[in-house]
């Protein structure tokens, strides 16, 4: 093609049609002009359909995370009950007058409460990859890009809620390690049942220090409620921007 627009060009020179030859110059440079210009569309659309789809790869991969976030918000709701119920009993226990005909139940409470505490700690994996490759910006739905960072946002409030019960914890054990024997809790943790105990498990009758147990039980289950309030919106949330995430990129 090039090797054509020559040969035309040298021909209108050698036959003097000067202003032919301006006029065909500049035809000949519109031409091109408008053939970058055509690639260069191409290429932004080329671009833009790859953008795209790892856009709706992101939302895919998000639909999967929220997902999950249901099911942990879930049964983490769940095994509070049994929680709540542990600290519930151990504290009736402990302050009845003949607790220490109760100390297999007690020590037992006291100890598996621990093992049946958890976190509720959501899937943050796409999201932070989209953040860390700087990809957010390929969001290019309003409603959902703001979905997605109001959702992803709020997760602070859960974790100061985790840290604090992982604190209040550490000082619960030290209290239980103060009121019952230590021998009989390392074997309620090997073997996860009820050990057979005498009214010795109770290491001490001091007020103050069961008062200190049951004071740490008290500020867990507080904690934990709080958690579980935030999961119970974070789970309604989670809800709502699949079903934006589902509307916007029409999947089913």
């Amino acid at each position: 093609m090039i090797k054509l627009f020559r040969n035309i060009r040298k021909n209108l020179l050698k036959e003097g049609r000067t202003a032919n030859y301006l006029k065909y110059a500049i035809g000949e440079i519109v031409l091109v002009v408008i053939g970058i210009l055509i690639a260069l569309q191409i290429n932004n659309w080329n671009e833009q359909q790859n953008e795209k789809k790892v856009e709706l790869g992101y939302m895919k991969n998000l639909l999967e995370d929220l997902k999950a976030d249901e099911i942990i918000y879930s049964e983490y709701i769940n095994n509070n009950i049994e929680v709540y119920n542990t600290i519930d009993s151990l504290v009736i226990y402990l302050n009845r007058p003949d607790r220490k005909e109760y100390t297999t139940k007690t020590s037992y409470w006291a100890r598996i409460m621990t093992m049946k505490f958890t976190r509720a700690q959501p899937i943050e994996r796409t999201f932070e990859q989209m953040k860390s490759s700087g990809q957010l910006k390929l969001v290019r739905n309003p409603k959902v890009a703001d979905g997605i960072s109001k959702y992803y946002n709020s997760f602070s409030e859960l974790k100061q809620y985790n840290e604090a019960a992982i604190l209040w914890l550490a000082d619960y054990l030290k209290s239980v390690g103060k009121v019952f024997d230590g021998e009989v809790l390392l074997k309620i943790l090997k073997e996860r049942k009820e050990q057979e105990t005498h009214a010795s498990t109770l290491i001490t009758e001091d007020r103050a220090i069961i008062n200190e147990l049951i004071a740490s039980a008290q500020y867990i289950y507080g904690v934990v409620k709080l958690s579980e309030n935030v999961c119970e919106n974070r789970k309604k949330a989670a809800l709502e921007l699949s079903a934006l995430i589902k509307k916007e990129y029409l999947m089913n």
